[in-house]
């Protein structure tokens, strides 16, 4: 039984909870990708549940299956060419009316159907009571209540997965059309069964022969006869000149008399009026003047809670790695035997490479945290509606500043998601932006420097760089609209979705998601990195000194370049050639070079019992830290002044190497020069256009020098040098 997977596609409108459910569905096991041969977001995963296998593929979030976006393009041909056992449409309890437009082309397409009834407990508060059996029998299909994100509903979504597939239960669509309607219908299935009649073999009835009336036939494989066709337009013809509107317009008319009559009978609204939270809410948040204020204040929230909470277990991975795992290492290979160049690479080209960027990894999670807590409420919708006014300048809508939003936790995906862009002028000009948008690979680089040249101005420095990306972006925007291309202001329809309060499992699943996705690239694509950057260090064979390496003349060579913007030193200019690759690789490429010059000492010996002991109380006392830390920002704990501890060797190298000026100089430069590898391929995938992918790489890294320049310049000015 096990053996046999159940094929489970997941359907819904944009802000259903769709994502939600499917997290809660899958929870971990969730496998993100994308879809053959666009650059559209996939999900799916494999859960087993009661004894079966079952396959949840998440199909994009579209309001209907008219072909008229890659989305529903995409949906349509899972749906008809894929045949999954069954379907999922996630539709919100609260805009009922408005979900079941995509449902009934579900039905229409005449697979199993459960119908998980999201959101149930929003519209039980808004006094919207749904005879959940009287839907069952208009639709003739399950259908299920669910909070997703809470968790409820869930396990009754498997269990009528595993019950319909189990029974073989088919539910047919017995929606009908107006009696001309069908009548026509069922003269073109006469004659596809007198032509072609492997056509209804392959594809769903009722689906294949509306659209063939509307003249929507690109899922079909077959070549369709033309006499068929020629019927096809013969029907149209004649109910457009019977209705007197165009064929699309008449059976959507037609599809919502269905839904109104359906929404009459099984929905009724108490006439208690309640406090509207949300409209509320949004007076204040959208409001023209508090609006900007508001968002940069919470920006600034984001900020001073990430660093102040991730701290102490940034603290408790560097004592651990660096005390703790790395002697233990060092040892264990002294032991056996290893040869001193494999202790250097794994001690060194690893552990000192990999392991550097890892110990940010509590900054990227807390990022992560509240950003979850941002989106999840409503608000980051409102920030783009908001910015919708201030788009209008460079001739892009509020629909723009999505990506760009998108671009703060990785510029990958930000770059995607621009496809969701019909104005081509709008969508390269966007996915040139985006690039500006600090990324949370950067925000490492950052929280190491921070660190060591701000420590009393983190906070500020970091919001620095996030406004100065976005100052920079517009201004390029400025100018590539007046110079370049005029783009003209497109009208920006966005849907708010009311505030919410996410659970603490939704937002720990959906930062350790993204925290994953960072793991995963610290496995591979840095590893590899700080492997390779190992050997370039310690090649030609026997060289004894970092700057006399290959890698080491290589970033002699480039190094003059940054001379003007204070930091020409060779480390600093091999590091940002590493930074090509992944930004973050920045940091472990630092831990490769500086880990090379200092003088090499034998590690004291840890014993491993001691050591596991020793992390596990670092561990617990970065709780309690935490909490201390996060008591302070409200001003209920007043923190103590700590000892200050001897800085470790490599963070003396770097402030040798650095001052807080040129420190702020090699910031503002990583803020905006060259994107990183993938986020190049993602320009040129979907721009489709090396010129406009040379022109972001060109673009980035002046601006980048220009504004180091400025900055170090500035700042030398200032300081009276």
């Amino acid at each position: 039984m096990a053996d046999k997977v159940i094929k489970v596609a997941v359907a819904g409108n944009p802000n259903t909870g769709k994502t939600t459910l499917i997290n809660a569905l899958a929870g971990t096991n969730l496998h993100v990708g994308n879809w053959p041969g666009v650059t559209v977001e996939k999900k799916e995963a494999i859960i087993e549940y009661k004894g079966y296998k079952i396959h949840l593929v998440d199909l994009p979030g579209t309001y209907s299956l008219s072909n008229d976006v890659a989305e529903e393009k995409i949906a349509i041909d899972f749906l008809v060419k894929e045949k999954p056992d069954l379907v999922i449409d996630v539709v919100d309890a609260t805009n009922l009316e408005r979900n079941l437009y995509l449902t009934i082309q579900l039905l229409e397409i005449d697979l199993p159907l459960v119908i998980a009834l999201n959101m149930w407990d929003e519209a039980q508060e808004k006094g919207i009571r749904i005879d959940v059996n009287k839907l069952e029998k208009l639709l003739c299909c399950k259908v299920i209540p669910t909070t997703a994100i809470k968790g409820e509903g869930v396990s009754e979504i498997l269990d009528a997965v595993i019950q319909i597939y189990k029974n073989k239960e088919r539910f047919h669509c017995s929606l009908h059309l107006e009696d001309q309607l069908e009548d026509e219908l069922r003269k073109l299935k006469e004659c596809i069964k007198n032509i072609q009649p492997l056509l209804l073999d392959i594809y769903p009835e009722r689906f294949l022969l509306l659209s063939l009336v509307e003249g929507n036939t690109f899922f079909i494989d077959l070549a369709v006869d033309s006499r068929i066709l020629n019927q096809a337009k013969l029907i149209r013809e004649k109910l457009e000149k019977l209705y007197h509107r165009d064929i699309s317009t008449l059976l959507v008319e037609e599809r919502y008399s269905i839904i109104i009559s359906i929404y009459e009978q099984c929905v009724r609204k108490t006439s208690e009026e309640k406090f509207d939270l949300t409209l509320f809410l949004d007076k204040i948040f959208l409001h023209k003047v508090l609006g900007f204020p508001i968002f940069f204040f919470f920006m600034w929230l984001l900020f001073k809670f990430t660093f102040e909470l991730s701290a102490p277990y940034v603290d408790w991975l560097d004592s651990s790695l660096s005390d703790v795992i790395a002697p233990i290492v060092y040892h264990f290979l002294t032991d056996i035997g290893t040869s001193p160049w494999l202790r250097s690479l794994i001690t060194e080209g690893i552990i000192g490479g990999v392991g550097f960027v890892l110990v940010f990894v509590p900054v990227l999670f807390f990022l992560y945290i509240f950003m979850a807590i941002l989106e999840g409420s409503g608000y980051m919708a409102r920030a783009a509606f908001l910015m919708d006014r201030v788009m209008a300048v460079f001739g892009l809508s509020g629909k723009s500043f999505i990506p760009m939003l998108i671009g703060f936790g990785c510029n990958v995906p930000a770059v995607y998601a621009t496809r969701t862009l019909e104005n081509p002028k709008e969508k390269i000009l966007t996915t040139l932006m985006i690039p500006f948008m600090s990324c949370g690979a950067r925000l490492t680089v950052y929280a190491f420097f921070v660190t060591i040249f701000f420590t009393e101005y983190q906070t500020a420095v970091i919001l620095f760089l996030y406004i100065l990306g976005i100052i920079v972006a517009a201004v390029v925007a400025i100018l590539l609209q007046r110079f370049v291309f005029k783009a003209e202001a497109i009208p920006f329809i966005l849907e708010l979705p009311p505030y919410r309060f996410s659970t603490v499992r939704f937002i720990i699943r959906n930062a350790w998601i993204k925290t994953k996705a960072f793991l995963y690239e610290a496995g591979t694509f840095i590893l590899a990195t700080s492997i390779v950057i190992w050997f370039l260090l310690h090649f030609p064979i026997g060289v004894k000194k970092p700057e006399d390496s290959l890698f080491g003349k290589i970033s002699h060579t480039i190094a003059p370049v940054f001379y003007p913007l204070g930091f020409g030193n060779w480390e600093a200019a091999g590091s940002l050639i590493s930074g090509f690759v992944a930004k973050e690789v920045v940091l472990s490429t630092m831990g490769n070079i500086y880990s090379g010059e200092i003088v090499e000492e034998k590690p004291e010996e840890v014993k491993l019992s001691e050591g596991l002991l020793e992390i596990g109380k670092g561990f617990i006392n970065a709780n309690i830290d935490m909490g201390k830390n996060f008591l302070s920002i409200f001003g209920l704990y007043k923190m103590e002044a700590e000892e200050e501890e001897e800085d470790s060797s490599l963070i003396k190298a770097v402030r040798d190497s650095f001052t807080p000026l040129t420190a702020i100089s090699f910031l503002v430069f990583l803020l905006l020069y060259t994107p990183c590898m993938a986020t190049v391929f993602a320009i040129k995938q979907e721009l489709n256009s090396w010129r406009w992918t040379g022109v972001s790489i060109l673009i980035s890294f002046t601006s980048a020098w220009i504004m180091a320049f400025i900055v170090y310049n500035a700042g030398k000015i200032i300081a009276g040098g």
